[in-house]
C-alpha cells in the first residue's frame, strides 16, 4: 500500500483529533461503584490477623492464616449472594510438600471466586492478589506480620473488583483469586495454574509463560 493511502486509511479509521472517545457505560458504572473505604476497611481487617504466614496455625478464628482465608471467604459469600449468586466461590486447596522455604507438608488454600462468562466462557481474564505475609525472616510463622501492603492492599482491591463486577455480566469468564505460599514461592497461584492447564481452561498468554 503506498505510503499516501495507508495515511488516508488511518485517518478515516481514528477519531478527529480533540474528539474524546466514547465512554463505555458499564465501565463507567463499575468505576463508580469502586469505594476507596472499602476497600481501605479490608486491608485494615487483613493486618489485624497478626500474621497470616502460610505456616501459621490454621485453626485460629482471630490470628492467622486460617482466620484470614475464611474471613475472605466469606466476604466473597456475601457479595455474590448479593449479586444474585453468579460470583462462584470456592476453596482451591492442596499438601505442599517440604521445599526450601517449606520444613514440613502444609496445606495450602487458594480463595478462587470465578464469575462465568456469557459469550465466550472459555476466555478467562485472571486478577489476583497474595493473603499470606511474612516477618523480615521467611521462616518464621509466629511474629507479627500484619503486610498491608504486601500484599493486603493487592486483595484488597481484588476483593472490591470481584463484589463490584459481579453485579455485571460479561463476555468472558473473570476469575478474581487471594492465593496463598506467594512468599515461599509463588505456590498457590503456581498450583492453580497448573491444574488450570491440565483442565484445558488456563488462559493462553499464562500457558505460554509456563
Amino acid at each position: 500500500m503506498r505510503a499516501s493511502a495507508a495515511l488516508a486509511v488511518l485517518w478515516v479509521a481514528l477519531p478527529c483529533a480533540g474528539q474524546p472517545p466514547a465512554r463505555n457505560p458499564q465501565v463507567d458504572a463499575i468505576l463508580g461503584a469502586i469505594r476507596a473505604p472499602s476497600i481501605e476497611a479490608r486491608i485494615r481487617k487483613l493486618a489485624s490477623f497478626h500474621t497470616r504466614h502460610t505456616l501459621s496455625r490454621p485453626d485460629s478464628d482471630a490470628q492467622g492464616i486460617g482466620a484470614a482465608r475464611r474471613w475472605i471467604k466469606s466476604e466473597l459469600d456475601a457479595c455474590g449472594k448479593a449479586a444474585g449468586g453468579r460470583l462462584k466461590v470456592e476453596l482451591d486447596s492442596f499438601i505442599q510438600p517440604p521445599a526450601r522455604r517449606v520444613p514440613k507438608p502444609v496445606e495450602i488454600v487458594n480463595v478462587v471466586a470465578t464469575l462465568p462468562g456469557t459469550q465466550a466462557p472459555g476466555r478467562i481474564y485472571v486478577v489476583s492478589g497474595h493473603y499470606d505475609s511474612m516477618p523480615g525472616n521467611v521462616m518464621d510463622p509466629e511474629s507479627a506480620a500484619p503486610g498491608a501492603d504486601d500484599d493486603a492492599s493487592g486483595v484488597a482491591a481484588v476483593m472490591e473488583m470481584a463484589c463490584v463486577m459481579a453485579f455485571h455480566r460479561f463476555d468472558a469468564t473473570l476469575v478474581f483469586m487471594a492465593v496463598a505460599g506467594e512468599e515461599q514461592g509463588l505456590l498457590g497461584s503456581a498450583h492453580w495454574a497448573e491444574e488450570a492447564k491440565k483442565k484445558g481452561t488456563l488462559p493462553p498468554d499464562l500457558e505460554a509463560k509456563m
